[in-house]
């Protein structure tokens, strides 16, 4: 039996649904796979599938789901079901900014504690947060010695760029120690800036 193979990932409701409609029409027989990446999709095309009288398997793999639809060879054909497309849910897009590698004003043996204490926090947010701009001595914290490097590299894992002064690097005599991230100029940063719906400053 010879099987299609139908890409429906980073697809918006009904795509998924169409796409595999139109694929099905132009099928005498055989096998359809499509693979999608939401609950939503897959329920939308399984129910789809089996209104139209084929037969439907679906496995999931991570956040994949692959859809196996043999035509014909389901129950008797009904009525299309309606198609639940749920509103994206739309991320906002956070910022860090920092500009010192204290946090807070006052004592700053205080002030290192509580920014190792800020950077282990972000953790916790990093679904949203896009970029940590570093500017003055911030860019102290993504260099060799930083106390913070650990936390910084977690981060970065997560998918949080860091993006650090380049003339404030060399100020500091770090241009060739930054650990974590990039070396940047202020265009880049206010540019990432003006993308952010957030900027958090410490």
């Amino acid at each position: 039996m010879s099987i299609q193979v139908l890409h429906c990932e980073g697809l918006h409701c009904p795509q998924p649904v169409i796409r595999t409609k139109d694929t099905l029409a132009a099928m005498a027989e055989g096998e359809l796979l499509v693979i999608v990446d939401n609950e939503a999709a897959r329920d939308n095309v399984r129910r789809f599938a089996e209104s139209q009288g084929h037969a439907v398997a679906v496995e999931q793999t991570g956040h994949i789901f692959h859809v196996s639809i043999t035509k014909g060879a389901g129950g008797d054909v009904q009525d299309e079901p309606h198609i639940e497309c749920p509103m994206p849910v739309t991320k906002k897009k956070i910022v860090v900014h920092i500009s010192s590698e204290f946090m807070g004003r006052g004592d700053d043996g205080l002030g290192v504690r509580l920014m190792a204490a800020y950077f282990d926090t972000l953790a916790q947010f990093a679904e949203n947060i896009t970029h940590v701009t570093l500017v003055n001595s911030g860019v102290k914290l993504i260099a060799q010695g930083s106390t913070v490097l650990i936390e910084a590299r977690e981060l970065e894992k997560l998918g949080v760029q860091f993006v650090a002064c380049g003339v404030c690097l060399k100020h500091f005599n770090l241009g060739d120690k930054v650990e974590v991230g990039i070396m940047s100029n202020m265009f880049s940063i206010l540019a990432i800036h003006k993308e952010a719906d957030l900027i958090l400053r410490p």
